[in-house]
């Protein structure tokens, strides 16, 4: 009977061994158009990156977030993920292949992307250094003395983005001095924007279970040990 207690123990101990609830980070409305993000150059200085910067809720990892594009006539583009100085980005976390630059949500699942309870990032969308790419899009946000309540979301930053001159570093590149970012004075303005993080941390009732199941091996293997190996008869 106890062996039976001692292995639904352990069973329960892996299907617990699993990162903690999802915290998310959510900013739904869409009440303006931050415009324009632009797919080339042509013309002069144009808007390439535009983010969102935010706090991480936990120490984890990462693992969605969503941009709205309110309309758009862009080839392509890219997303990215960066730990954030308080103007600039300053390590890539993760970045997606190019993709459709269409209208619509922008739904990415980074992988490997961890980040430190407390910690500043920026999340952004880039036409930055894609090749024969072309068009336009707005990208959905409110603006927070309109009556947009994304200054009470917890860990949401705000609304970031860098126009590219002939002389601008918008990210880390060696034995260059790189380009601070423009912001939102005052905090203005946020994107649409949501991000979920997986906490790397066990919740309480996981460690419970651990040491439950742990404690369960361990009087079992000694129970084995006293009574000693089977002899034939």
């Amino acid at each position: 009977m106890f062996r039976k207690v001692a292995a639904l123990s352990v069973a329960a101990v892996l299907a617990h061994a699993v990162p903690a609830s999802a915290d998310v980070i959510s900013n739904p409305t869409n009440t303006y158009s931050f415009g324009s993000l632009s797919g080339s150059l042509t013309g002069g200085q144009q808007t390439q990156f535009v983010g969102e910067t935010f706090t991480a809720p936990v120490t984890g990892s990462l693992t969605d977030f969503k941009f709205t594009l309110n309309s758009s006539s862009l080839t392509s583009l890219y997303a990215a993920v960066y730990a954030w100085d308080g103007s600039k980005p300053t390590a890539l976390l993760w970045q997606s292949p190019v993709v459709a630059g269409s209208a619509g949500i922008l739904d990415f699942s980074p992988v490997g992307a961890n980040v430190t309870l407390g910690q500043s990032y920026v999340a952004f969308l880039s036409t930055y250094g894609i090749a024969n790419n072309s068009g336009s899009a707005t990208v959905g946000s409110c603006l927070n003395f309109g009556g947009c309540t994304a200054n009470s979301v917890s860990n949401l930053g705000t609304l970031v983005w860098s126009t590219i001159y002939s002389d601008t570093v918008p990210l880390p590149t060696p034995n260059l001095t790189q380009t601070a970012w423009n912001s939102a004075i005052n905090n203005f303005s946020d994107l649409t924007f949501s991000a979920t993080f997986t906490s790397a941390v066990p919740e309480p009732s996981t460690w419970a279970m651990f040491i439950l199941g742990f404690a369960a091996i361990g009087f079992l293997a000694c129970r084995r040990k006293q009574d000693g190996p089977l002899t034939a008869a």
